[in-house]
């Protein structure tokens, strides 16, 4: 894994030196397209030798690639220097270096070459026939009974023994240890199962997987041990499977499937005998679930519920459902510290019932990862290490990086994929694709069970995801052995390429003695400090806190995360860090020196408390930012971009989004500067608004605009009573198809110009006022027109009353979201003959409009469509 992420963040800088602007010579730029094609062939190598044989190779090119890379980058600092005699100097060096790697890199091309010639028997050796003991196996012994899913059980029992007469598939998908062997093995002994079906039959595949041997064991259960099996070919042994089905009403249970490839190989053996045969099937791989269910939806295995966890723990702990009221308290931080995995919460409760002292008890609550000695933890360690061994280089280094962040804690997915990108984990397809490809990477992670989506986006977008704790120690252990990560909170004092700080970061990190910093490339502070924070630790540390990091040590940073640092101004020697492409902070009010930072890729400087906004300015030196892609913050003001010949602007051409533009700077001229971004979030007081009127007709300067955020933070009770209007039709972008208004009041004209957006498909009205008059309590009335390609609405705290719209105003909604409308009795009634309607969820609403919701529901289940679902929350009374 780190000889692949050595080798594609080198590509990343090579490449960035061929299209750069800066002043290096033409022949430095040639040379590294030449070395950028070089090392691009030893990426072929690394996907398909991740074996014990190749090991050495391994760390060979990891070790040679980041040593090109830090010479590389070294010289790259000193051309970026103003002085002449240095950059002539530094390009002198930089052509030494360039040509000395090419020569190294085809050495170890060479190498490479003669080593998989050599291994080459070895290698085709470890083939899907060959077959090997799974570490599976050795879990067995850790399997629960099962606990819970009791709705899950029903709804498979149900498709096992449903009325369709063709063979079906039933795919259970999960991460490893999750249960979804113990759920099969529930199903399989169930009495209405077993008396269902003429045969049952059972077999597990593993990675490693043996035909002949599954074969035999499912012939073998049918008939008895026979030597004569030992003795017939594949093919035959194959027609004696099908035979002994035949007629027969059949279950299978194919168990821990890898592969479509495994799946391709054995599916011919069960016939289909129209008679209602079923195949119920596991994987920890969902393109595997889909494809073998097809076209049936495979069944995700969820978690544990906090309930179904205790009940579980009690029953191994105690051996029955109850427990002691002195460890209650103690249990149940432990139970919620296993993340509802139904095989930690065995280990960890065959670890503490013959436990008696309340002390061990609570040193396990502190962290379940103290149980890592157990023989029980290593098992269940091992079984997930394999889904980590299975994963192709270039996912191995993606899904590593999530050790750099706290264990149990929700990541942004948007941020997570910046982090990607900046750190070059991922090769690269083209400069505009980067972000699908790394959304492409993250959903592959979360198809192979590995990461867990939690929030989503009203369009149904992963928002956040988490990874579970025991695969956060598997990525501890697997950074640990390849030296490439220190985290505060560990034992390890080794430092590596990424540094990351969990708990009280600022007092360890000013006394750290870096040896290595010169090759460190990340520094992240993830502990959020207090508003008290320089009381806490006294006037003096603070004034050197606020200052004073000591980031003349790492020169060649790429990534600083500030978010969590506690200091409120940007520290001594940030703007020297030229070689920065993620920037994240929180400070106050100010110029912010960042006019060197030249490779930026991610700036981001918003409030840790976003509520209280600050205005911040950003020097006119960010339009030289060539490779900014995202510029995020509250609210920021910046200079219109220089003219460059003519009535041209200079164009920020990477640029994808920005957020917290204030209303003053939304020119034509500064659209024409960020024409490329497809999102934009414009956020100010009323005083921005009311000083340039009509700045948002400008929005059409930006054709390739997707989704727009208009944002006013309140300062004041007059902003209350402050309108806004939205631009007329014709200034919108063509492609608009995500609005979001935070903050505004509308008059009901503003509605109609949104309802005649050809393209929207998302609208969120967000804590506003539709006021049609000066009364709070207010009516909205859909016009003729309607919406007619919104998918998703969202509706956030208005006083809104009524709410009517034609029977075909919302041909395309599938989503509604009304939150904290008390005063809102009904919505419109068509949605009752709505066919694409799915969901409605109420959130602080009365009782009657849930009632009147859920009618509509009811009225759509007479006609036979049972697509919509009414979900209320937090319901208030009437008063």
């Amino acid at each position: 894994m780190a000889a692949y992420a050595a080798v594609t963040s080198l590509m990343g800088t090579v490449h960035l030196i061929s299209q750069s602007s800066l002043h290096f010579l033409e022949s430095n730029k040639e040379c590294s397209k030449s070395l950028y094609e070089k090392v691009g062939s030893l990426l072929e190598f690394l996907d398909y030798s991740d074996n014990e044989l190749m090991k050495d190779l391994q760390k060979k090119v990891k070790d040679l690639a980041n040593e090109v890379e830090d010479e590389v980058e070294s010289q790259v600092v000193r051309i970026m220097e103003n002085d002449k005699h240095i950059q002539t100097e530094a390009n002198e060096r930089l052509r030494k270096i360039l040509e000395q790697a090419i020569e190294d890199i085809d050495s170890v091309n060479e190498e490479l070459r003669k080593q998989r010639n050599k291994n080459n028997n070895s290698l085709s050796g470890n083939c899907s026939l060959g077959g090997c003991t799974s570490p599976r196996s050795h879990v067995s012994t850790l399997e629960n009974d099962m606990v819970g899913h009791s709705d899950e059980q029903a709804r498979v029992r149900g498709e096992l023994t449903g009325p369709s007469s063709q063979l079906e598939v039933i795919s259970i998908a999960g991460m490893g240890v999750i249960g979804k062997s113990t759920f099969a093995k529930k199903m399989f002994s169930d009495p209405s199962i077993v008396g269902f079906f003429d045969v049952r039959r059972w077999i597990t595949v593993s990675k490693d997987y043996s035909l002949r041997k599954m074969l035999i064991s499912l012939l073998q259960d049918a008939i008895g041990v026979n030597e004569e099996l030992d003795k017939k070919p594949d093919d035959e042994l194959a027609d004696c499977l099908q035979k002994s089905l035949k007629g027969r009403r059949y279950l299978i249970v194919v168990d821990d499937i890898w592969s479509t490839k495994a799946w391709e190989d054995i599916r011919l053996w069960f016939p289909e005998n129209n008679n209602r045969s079923r195949i119920l099937l596991t994987t920890r791989i969902m393109e595997v679930a889909r494809y073998a269910s097809y076209p049936k939806n495979p069944f995700p295995m969820r978690f544990l519920d906090p309930e179904e966890s205790w009940n579980l723990f009690c029953q191994k702990a105690f051996g029955k459902n109850d427990c002691p009221a002195e460890f209650e308290n103690v249990g149940k931080v432990i139970v919620g510290n296993c993340n509802g995995l139904p095989l930690m919460i065995s280990v960890t409760a065959g670890s503490l019932s013959s436990e008696k002292m309340l002390r061990k008890w609570h040193e396990v609550a502190r962290s379940v990862s103290s149980l890592v000695n157990l023989d029980d933890y290593q098992r269940c360690s091992g079984v997930l290490a394999l889904s980590y061994n299975h994963l192709p280089s270039h996912l191995k280094a993606c899904f590593l990086y999530f050790g750099v962040f706290k264990k149990a804690s929700e990541i942004s997915v948007e941020n997570l994929i910046r982090l990607w990108m900046a750190e070059g984990l991922f090769k690269l397809r083209g400069i505009g694709d980067l972000e699908k490809e790394a959304s492409s990477l993250l959903h592959d992670l979360i198809d192979k069970s590995l990461i867990v989506a939690c929030k989503h986006s009203l369009d149904g977008k992963i928002k956040t995801c988490k990874i579970h704790d025991l695969l956060h120690d598997l990525c501890l252990g697997e950074l640990e052995s390849e030296s490439l990560l220190y985290v505060s909170d560990t034992d390890v004092l080794q430092l590596g390429r990424w540094v990351s700080f969990h708990q009280q970061p600022m007092q360890e990190f000013c006394d750290l003695p870096f040896p290595t910093y010169g090759k460190t490339r990340s520094l992240h502070f993830l502990e959020v400090k207090s508003s008290n924070f320089r009381y806490e630790l006294g006037l003096d540390r603070f004034k050197l806190l606020r200052y004073e990091l000591g980031l003349d040590r790492f020169k060649l940073l790429r990534v600083l995360d500030l978010l969590g640092s506690g200091l409120i101004h940007f520290p001594n020697g940030l703007s020297n860090l030229v070689s920065l492409r993620y920037l994240r902070a929180g400070f106050i009010s100010g110029c912010l020196p960042i006019y060197k930072l030249q490779n930026l890729q991610f700036l981001s400087f918003r409030n840790v408390h976003k509520y209280v906004p600050v205005d911040h300015h950003l020097p006119d030196g960010a339009w030289k930012m060539s490779q900014l892609r995202h510029l995020d913050a509250a609210f920021f003001c910046l200079c219109s971009p220089p003219k460059v010949s003519g009535n041209k602007y200079r164009v920020l051409e990477n640029l994808q989004s920005v957020h917290g533009l204030r209303p003053d700077c939304c020119t034509k001229e500064m659209f024409e500067g960020i024409k490329k971004v497809k999102k934009l979030g414009i956020c100010g007081e009323s005083k921005h608004f009311d000083e340039s009127p009509n700045c948002l007709d400008n929005l059409i300067f930006l054709p390739e605009l997707e989704a727009l955020r208009i944002s006013l933070y309140h300062r004041s009770r007059s902003d209350f009573r402050h309108r806004h209007p939205v631009p007329c039709v014709s200034s919108f972008p063509p492609n608009l198809k995500k609005l979001t208004l935070q903050g505004t009041r509308l008059l009901s004209s503003p509605l109609t110009v949104i309802s005649e957006l050809p393209e929207l498909e998302v609208l969120k009205l967000k804590a506003i006022k539709l006021s049609g008059n000066e009364l709070e309590e207010t009516d909205w009335e859909v016009s003729e027109k309607g919406f007619p390609k919104l998918k998703f609405l969202l509706i956030e705290k208005k006083g809104l009353k009524n709410w009517t719209a034609a029977d075909d105003s919302f041909p395309c909604l599938e989503r509604v979201i009304i939150k904290n409308c008390p005063s809102l009795q009904e919505i419109p009634g068509g949605f009752a003959d709505s066919m694409t309607l799915q969901r409605i969820e109420l959130w602080g609403c009365t009782s009657s409009l849930v009632t009147f919701a859920t009618n509509i529901q009811e009225e759509q289940e007479s006609f036979g469509n049972n697509i919509l679902k009414v979900y209320a929350y937090d319901r208030i009374r009437e008063v």
